[in-house]
């Protein structure tokens, strides 16, 4: 039986206003803090360590700052800092990307260079340390005698066609000599053929390269449960920035160049700069105390 005019527009207007609600939803809520529960509920049941669960009250829970003078108390989110916590990997980035930025403006011809490997099915500590130490050794090679220095950074991705470490530098040298640089990296990671270039640094896209992630929030959230808990476990404790040359020997300098422009510390009204800090829990057990005390008086 065909709807008449009225009720075709009565539920047009509906599936509208239902679209739109959705959309504001989804607005309210930030990038980030979806792939964080994303990741949470998939890791639940599989991981039970410490590690993850500081990482479930990230962004749930919150630190209490009290004035040790006048007793005066400030609430914060509780973070992590986690490598790979979508709510907190952006700090650490920031960080370096000011780092490096101010030590790329004191050289004349960065480059930033990309090497890459055969993708394998299982990651494993053991896997990462080996891409480390072949890093390690190809800052030794004759094909970079001419590097003066800088960093690399180390990426994981996985397009279910297997893990990908490959690793994004930033170099100090005039020039490269490609040819060598994929024969010295191909029989590092024992290929015949390993894939190696050099990327356009005139401008700071360079930047976002180096200092990003060891994995996008976004793209962690998408892999299946087995394979994030895979990942957590792998990279717990381990490195996938390093800093050598001329960059290690100015990060001292560079880093003491970014406390002077950082804000000040904080102060209370009071006047006072000493805080005590304490998370949720403890901050409760503090005020139950208080509470006892008074009521023994």
């Amino acid at each position: 039986m065909p709807q008449s005019a009225p009720l075709q527009t009565l539920i047009r207007e509906r599936a509208r206003a239902r679209r739109d609600r959705e959309r504001a939803q989804k607005s309210l809520l930030d990038d980030n803090d979806c792939f964080h529960e994303t990741i949470r509920t998939k890791l639940a049941g599989l991981l039970d360590s410490t590690q993850f669960w500081n990482f479930s009250r990230c962004g749930q829970e919150k630190v209490f700052r009290t004035c040790k003078s006048c007793q005066a108390t400030e609430a914060f989110e509780y973070h992590c800092s986690l490598k790979w916590c979508p709510r907190c990997a952006y700090r650490v980035t920031a960080t370096r990307k000011k780092l490096i930025g101010l030590w790329a403006s004191k050289i004349t011809q960065p480059k930033h260079l990309v090497l890459t490997q055969k993708n394998f099915p299982v990651l494993t500590r053991r896997s990462i340390r080996e891409m480390t130490r072949n890093l390690y050794h190809m800052r030794r090679r004759k094909s970079f005698a001419a590097v003066k220095g800088g960093c690399v950074s180390v990426e994981i991705t996985n397009e279910k066609r297997g893990w990908h470490l490959h690793s994004h530098w930033l170099l100090d040298c005039r020039w490269l000599n490609m040819t060598a640089v994929c024969s010295d990296w191909s029989s590092l990671v024992g290929q015949d053929f390993a894939i190696a270039k050099v990327k356009d640094c005139r401008n700071e896209q360079y930047l976002q390269e180096v200092s990003k992630y060891v994995v996008e929030g976004s793209e962690l959230a998408k892999w299946p449960a087995d394979q994030v808990n895979e990942f957590v476990r792998a990279v717990k404790g381990l490195r996938f920035f390093f800093s050598f040359g001329s960059l290690f020997k100015l990060a001292p300098e560079i880093r003491r160049e970014l406390f002077a422009t950082a804000p000040p510390s904080p102060v209370c009204d009071c006047g006072c700069s000493d805080f005590a800090y304490e998370d949720e829990a403890t901050a409760i057990c503090h005020d139950i105390e208080r509470l006892n005390r008074r009521k023994r008086r």
